[in-house]
């Protein structure tokens, strides 16, 4: 199941397509731009956005932007009477396509399917976001996402995360983790990693009441995805 979100202010023009959508059970959020100017912390929930451009170009370059800056998913944009210079501009300011109203909704309903269709295949093959309880990991961009607040990890923290998480419900030793964030630097302390965890604990947490990044006594740390999945399912 996928959640498409929609933003324009003209929805019968999309009618068709979003009948389609949900003929094959995509959830369609059908938006108007306010939605963005006053929601733009929400986006990110989505897989895929579809906005319909009507304005200048400062504007279409901030809501394009405004959209990138917070969320991973594909975004197309429909625009009409737009000269091929015109659109290039559009893709350069973040958006991965560009449809030319009036279009035909089947078409472009099977383009997104496409895409997201592809996308599916490559997370079950290889991902770098991934899902704890209600935290987004993006390792690639060093960033957690939970609850609308993004926080990003410094190159310490991503490592150090990194090799938890590629370990995940298994005690990774002190000596472990130092060897691979430090590169065997023989300044690396048991101190100083002590001190990145903190760091980190305060980063990614289920709530703050419990510390997803256990203490494993005299030998390392785990990270316990059981316990924030039981700790979000609670809720």
């Amino acid at each position: 199941m996928f959640d498409i979100l929609l933003i324009t202010e003209e929805s019968n023009l999309f009618s068709e397509m979003v009948d389609i959508f949900k003929k094959e059970f995509f959830n369609v959020y059908v938006k108007n731009l306010n939605f963005i100017e006053h929601n733009s912390n929400d986006i990110h929930h989505y897989d895929f956005i579809l906005v319909h451009l009507g304005y200048s170009e400062p504007a279409n370059e901030r809501i394009i932007k405004t959209i990138k800056s917070r969320c991973l998913c594909p975004l197309y944009v429909f625009s009409k009477n737009q000269t091929d210079d015109e659109k290039a501009k559009l893709m350069e300011f973040g958006a991965e396509g560009h449809i030319d109203i009036p279009f035909n909704s089947m078409v472009v309903a099977a383009r997104v399917k496409a895409v997201l269709r592809f996308l599916s295949s490559l997370k079950k093959t290889k991902s770098n976001i991934i899902q704890i309880g209600p935290i987004l990991v993006d390792l690639d961009n060093y960033l957690i996402v939970e609850n609308d607040k993004f926080t990003n990890l410094t190159n310490v923290e991503h490592k150090i995360l990194k090799i938890l998480l590629e370990h995940r419900d298994h005690t990774v030793t002190k000596d472990d983790i130092i060897r691979y964030v430090w590169d065997d630097d023989t300044s690396a302390t048991d101190n100083a990693l002590g001190i990145h965890i903190t760091r980190l604990r305060k980063k990614i947490n289920c709530g703050g009441q419990i510390d997803i990044i256990e203490t494993i006594w005299g030998i390392g740390y785990r990270l316990n995805f059981r316990l924030c999945e039981i700790f979000h399912n609670e809720e």
